[in-house]
């Protein structure tokens, strides 16, 4: 029997986005009686290469390899079909998805089935059942590799560790909880048998309201709702964080494994004529939660495997990349990072090596190609490592004693109000600067310059720069450096405004902006639509100046019909605590119509424009 097939909407959304004729490899779950969910998709890096054997690698284990795709008129889909077919692992009907370019009219999924193809419906799973069916694994571990320099050596003890990593040592201990996985007991707690579910195992992770020892049973929750507790920022999935052990001896029996020592280190063949290279890996798994608890164990094991197998990735294509002698290679640390793309609706996980920076030319072309790979813009850097996903139990760890202004300051305001509007709002996080923070005394003057310093945010927080926001002395002295002010400039009290913030923008951050103006406050329902169109392709936020204020504009809702539209600001000239509450209540942070701005002036908007960069 043929399996039942569903697509995420994530993924449509994606495959829709095509516009070139190539072909690619599709990704996908298995679970349930049989039922193959499609999640991802990657194309040709270039003609007749699909490389899903390197891209397999990134995903979360039980995420693999199910199938092609083949966008337009594509040629080469029967050579590709036979070379998939092989390798696919997960099914015995490989997917054939073919698509139209630019549109999902006319979408046709197929299995292969006895030599032949054989068209099926399909359903689309959209991101709130998503989010509900399915949940992730995440555990951390370390391992110390000992080999030559050379990717034939690399290659031989990678295979080694794997074989150590799969020999039933290990036990893994589910966080918070007294639940341990381990090769011959299974999963243990009194609440678990055979038939058990990993839905099951997530009801018995504590929230912070109570004790790990289980005693106050948490009510239901729904996944958003779960995710702000041992989830990941920005990710609604449950997000299972899992400690690895190692037991002493094969039996664990009745005892307890948290008597075993943590596992940190593991050592293949010590040799004094090879290097040591310290691997520091997290490894993520996806998993349907019906899946029973017997699995569990099996999927851990084949996360860490897929990670080292990405760590050997990394070193081997250092290795290509230099050309000195082996006996003078000094190998580099891999670490992991896990990316949350918001199209993906999944993680994606890299390897870096740890001494190569993100502005490393060889760094570089390995994101470039993961752009390319995956289908996705030039102008939004997922995959660097500003960019990694952020988990809620290692946020909690972080020193908090060091001030910072408030986040996204935007999320929970009131509608807006406009009769059947569209709103478009900043796409992605910033920082909310405005009056008399850092002990700064700006008030009266210094609007412009915490515009400035949001929209710096933005930037630093998408992960375009790494440089810190430049202070209101910073800007002054830039100014005067490249000889818009005079020297008295620095250090004064004095304003400045959109043309000045587009200097800086491109002084401090190589960032262009676009200078729109307009005559009059009144005329400003008249950019809506300009507005509207930033906020799709750009998403940065907006300094508007006029007379001597500054505002920030981080979203516009629009009714093409009417040309009604209210803009969302951020006002700079706020001079009370970091309170979101009276921030949101008193208007700092809300819908405005064009009666905010004065009629009599006429205003300049900084747009900043996103840069090319991976």
């Amino acid at each position: 029997m043929l399996p039942k097939l569903r697509i995420s909407a994530f993924l449509l959304k994606r495959l829709e986005r095509v516009k070139l004729q190539c072909s690619g490899c599709l990704y996908g779950v298995f679970y349930g009686e049989s039922t193959l969910l499609l999640l991802s998709f990657n194309v040709e890096s270039s003609v007749g290469e699909l490389n899903y054997e390197h891209i397999q690698h990134k995903f979360p284990a039980e995420l693999d390899l199910c199938g092609l795709v083949k966008f337009g008129d594509c040629t080469d889909t029967q050579a590709h079909l036979n070379e998939v077919i092989s390798s696919v692992d997960i099914t015995d009907n490989p997917i054939l998805l073919q698509c139209q370019l630019g549109t999902l009219v006319g979408l046709r999924a197929s299995f292969f089935i006895h030599g032949k193809l054989e068209q099926v419906p399909y359903e689309v799973m959209e991101a709130p059942q998503l989010y509900n069916d399915f949940c992730f694994t995440r555990l951390k571990c370390g391992f110390f590799l000992h080999t030559s320099p050379t990717q034939e050596a690399i290659a031989k003890e990678m295979h080694a560790l794997r074989k150590r990593v799969a020999d039933g040592s290990l036990v893994f201990n589910v966080s918070q909880t007294k639940i341990y996985v381990s090769s011959n007991c299974g999963t243990q707690h009194q609440s678990f048998n055979s038939d058990s579910l990993i839905e099951q195992l997530i009801a018995e992770i504590p929230t912070p309201t109570e004790s790990p020892s289980g005693n106050k049973k948490k009510a239901a929750a729904t996944a958003p709702e779960l995710a702000k507790y041992y989830g990941a920022v920005g990710c609604a999935y449950d997000v299972i964080n899992i400690d690895v052990l190692r037991c002493r001896t094969r039996e664990l029996g009745g005892g307890d494994a948290s008597s075993h020592p943590a596992l940190s280190v593991c050592i293949t063949n010590e040799d004094p004529s090879k290097q040591q290279v310290p691997l520091e890996l997290e490894a993520m798994a996806m998993l349907c939660k019906k899946t029973k608890l017997l699995r569990l164990y099996d999927v851990l094991i084949e996360s860490i495997c897929r990670s080292l197998r990405l760590f050997e990735q990394c070193l081997s294509e250092r290795l290509n990349e230099q050309e000195t002698a082996a006996s003078e290679t000094l190998l580099l640390s891999p670490r992991s990072y896990h990316f949350y793309p918001q199209e993906f609706g999944h993680f994606l996980s890299c390897a870096y090596l740890e001494q190569l920076s993100d502005d490393e030319p060889s760094v570089q072309e390995k994101r470039k190609r993961l752009h390319r790979q995956f289908a996705l813009p030039a102008t939004r850097p997922y995959f660097r490592r500003a960019n990694q996903c952020r988990f809620q139990g290692d946020i909690d760890t972080v020193d908090t004693s060091t001030w910072t202004p408030l986040l996204n300051t935007h999320l929970g305001v009131r509608p807006s109000g406009v009769t059947d509007g569209k709103e478009y709002l900043v796409n992605g996080n910033y920082h909310y600067y405005h009056y008399l923070q850092q002990q700064v005394q700006d008030k009266g003057w210094g609007c412009a310059y915490r515009s400035l310093q949001t929209i710096c945010s933005w930037f630093l927080l998408q992960g375009y720069t790494e440089r810190a926001i430049p202070t209101h002395l910073e800007i002054q002295e830039y100014l005067h450096k490249i000889n818009d002010k005079p020297s008295s400039f620095v250090g004064s009290s004095q304003w400045i405004g959109s043309t000045e913030l587009s200097m800086c923008l491109q002084g401090f951050l190589n960032v262009d902006s676009k200078i729109l103006h307009v005559a009059s406050g009144a005329e400003l329902s008249t950019i809506a639509p300009e507005l509207a169109m930033h906020f799709q392709t750009q998403g940065t936020p907006v300094m508007i100046g006029g007379g001597v204020l500054a505002h920030t504009i981080i979203g516009v809702d629009y009714c093409v019909q009417t040309g009604q539209a209210k803009f969302l600001i951020l006002d700079p000239h706020y001079t009370g605590a970091d309170d979101l509450s009276t921030i949101q209540i008193k208007g700092w942070c809300g819908w405005k119509s064009v009666d905010f701005w004065d009629k009599k002036s006429y205003y300049n908007l900084c747009m900043p424009q996103r840069p090319i960069l991976y």
